[in-house]
């Protein structure tokens, strides 16, 4: 029976047929205008295709970092061709297929010439967060995730300078590329890449700034966006299923106790990063997906004025571990269910209750934040248990890098 299922699932009619429903899900999701939309992307859009790129640049006229603004600018220039909904849209959906296609990548380095990794990107174009995220929403978040997903597979194969250059595309896109930065901090410290690397960072994103600062735009306005946004939003937590959701609405949020949180956040994850690097020394594809998963998971979890997007690297590595570890199977389900949950309340304006005893209980605080401490536990308990192996030729065992400046 589990063989007939296993080949069914397998097989290019089931493959083909999630693809396809993934497709209407999402021309359905195309006319939506979300809340973002209409009271952001929309002005921006607007705003460049009156003004024209040195016009509309030199101003400090959108939240986001240039990168993005420019790929708004390109596809201007097919205004009234399609509607502005689809134009806008269509930027991050070209990136959820950059995801599938890296998701793809990263799966069949453990099995090749197979159909698994077809299913495995089939999947990841079908995951109800990432049609949500793009195809309903709007919202950017493949974008980076893309980038981080590739900054992941060249690390894998042995290429660390683009896996940093990937890494420095991320970061250029958005700060929450920050979420690999353990995963990164840890393979660092095994000597798998370069520390010089990370100057690649600064450097790729004053590359890409160069055209708005040509326009017109102060060259330190544009240098200092992320610490702009990070004072935007001050809330513990933006309907995130994170440490800090049991204190919104109840406690201030202050600099002092905002500083406070962000320093146990990185004394946290330092204590993770050093105890992976001290308690596996070894270099397989299982243990470096599953780090990578831990990073983007426990990073958002432990820092102050999350957003509920920031799970969206969690909901695409969650699904590649599954693929790695299949006894992790209900990983992605749990990070499916724990996104789904806090984008409602944004998207749907629906908050999910749970009726339990008489009591009304919000399905984010009382579903959703026990899930992911489940989801995170099993990560690092998996971790710190995963079978030694001994044997240096081992199927998924990476050999180490020649030198240091053999870094390709």
């Amino acid at each position: 029976m589990f063989k007939k299922l296993h080949e069914f699932l397998l097989s290019p009619i089931f493959i083909g047929l999630l693809l396809v429903v993934s497709l209407v899900a999402r021309r359905y999701s195309l006319p939506v205008i979300s809340l973002d939309m209409s009271a952001g992307l929309f002005d921006w859009y607007a705003f460049i295709l009156k003004r024209g790129f040195v016009g509309a640049f030199k101003e400090n006229f959108a939240l986001y970092t240039p990168p993005y603004l420019y790929l708004l600018w390109f596809m201007s220039w097919m205004n009234g061709i399609v509607s502005v909904v689809t134009l806008i849209k269509a930027i991050s959906i070209v990136f959820d297929v950059l995801c599938c296609y890296y998701v793809y990548k990263i799966t069949a380095l453990k099995y090749p010439h197979t159909r698994v990794p077809w299913l495995a990107a089939v999947l990841a174009f079908s995951l109800p967060t990432m049609i949500l995220n793009s195809s309903y929403w709007g919202q950017c978040d493949s974008i980076y995730t893309a980038f981080l997903l590739a900054c992941l597979y060249f690390l894998l194969v042995e290429r660390p300078l683009w896996a940093l250059f990937f890494f420095s595309l991320a970061f250029a896109f958005k700060l929450q590329a920050i979420f690999l930065a353990p995963f990164l901090a840890l393979y660092t410290l095994r000597k798998r890449m370069p520390w010089w690397g990370f100057v690649l960072v600064p450097v790729v994103y004053v590359l890409l700034v160069i055209p708005t600062i040509y326009a017109g735009r102060d060259w330190l306005d544009v240098l200092t966006i992320y610490a702009h946004q990070t004072d935007k939003f001050p809330k513990w937590s933006s309907t995130t299923p994170n440490l800090y959701l049991p204190l919104q609405g109840v406690v201030p949020l202050t600099d002092t106790l905002t500083l406070a949180t962000i320093l146990l956040a990185g004394v946290s994850i330092g204590l993770w990063v050093l105890l992976v690097w001290k308690k596996q020394k070894q270099y397989r594809y299982n243990s470096m997906v599953l780090a990578g998963l831990a990073s983007v998971g426990l990073t958002p979890f432990l820092l102050p004025r999350m957003h509920q997007r920031y799970f969206f690297p969690q909901d695409l590595l969650s699904l590649v571990a599954a693929f790695f570890f299949p006894e992790l199977w209900f990983l992605p389900l749990f990070s499916q269910i724990i996104s789904v949950l806090s984008y409602s309340p944004f998207l749907f304006n629906y908050s999910f209750q749970i009726n339990l005893f008489g009591l009304h209980l919000n399905a984010i605080l009382w579903l959703a934040l026990p899930l992911e401490i489940v989801l995170l536990c099993v990560t690092l308990w998996k971790q710190f248990h995963e079978p030694v192996e001994h044997n240096p030729s081992g199927e998924f065992l990476n050999p180490p890098l020649p030198s240091q400046s053999d870094s390709r």
